[in-house]
């Protein structure tokens, strides 16, 4: 089905990716003045970094509050081992989502808790139908060979 032309087309594609990739592959050294850009890049980043979090930290959470809730900013500071916390919207939604998770998995637990018993009266009360059905037919069958023993004993 092949024939040497496809084969020969095939080989020299092969080894002209396996040159690119060597070739692409290769340690090279990096840019003169790579090292001071990235440097001088990172503490730009942290000095803007800085400034934003001053600039956040002087404004209050009412202002700051772009749905207009008006929460009042004493209202998310708590004093916890003499450091004061912060608890912004964001942290609060998240401590929300987070309560509400816990519920419902405790609401999921006390299900499967509640079913779990269920079933076990429900096996127990199977065992015990099944035990006195088990004894009727023991009583039944202790009359009958009651009869038996009598007809049996009558008759000699």
């Amino acid at each position: 089905m092949w024939n040497d032309e496809d084969e020969a087309m095939r080989d020299t594609d092969v080894a002209r990716l396996e040159a690119m990739l060597h070739e692409g592959l290769q340690r090279r050294d990096a840019p003169g003045g790579l090292q001071e850009r990235i440097v001088a890049r990172a503490m730009t980043a942290r000095d803007e970094a800085a400034r934003d979090g001053a600039a956040r930290r002087a404004t209050t959470l009412r202002d700051n509050d772009p749905r207009g809730l008006n929460v009042r900013p004493s209202a998310s500071r708590r004093r916890i081992g003499g450091r004061l916390l912060r608890f912004p919207l964001e942290g609060r939604r998240w401590a929300v989502q987070r309560i509400a998770a816990s519920v419902v998995l405790g609401v999921m637990v006390a299900g499967v808790a509640a079913y779990y018993q269920a079933e076990q009266r429900r096996t127990e009360q199977r065992a015990e139908e099944a035990r006195a059905q088990v004894m009727e037919a023991l009583r039944i069958t202790t009359r009958t060979l009651d009869k038996v023993q009598t007809q049996l004993s009558n008759g000699e």
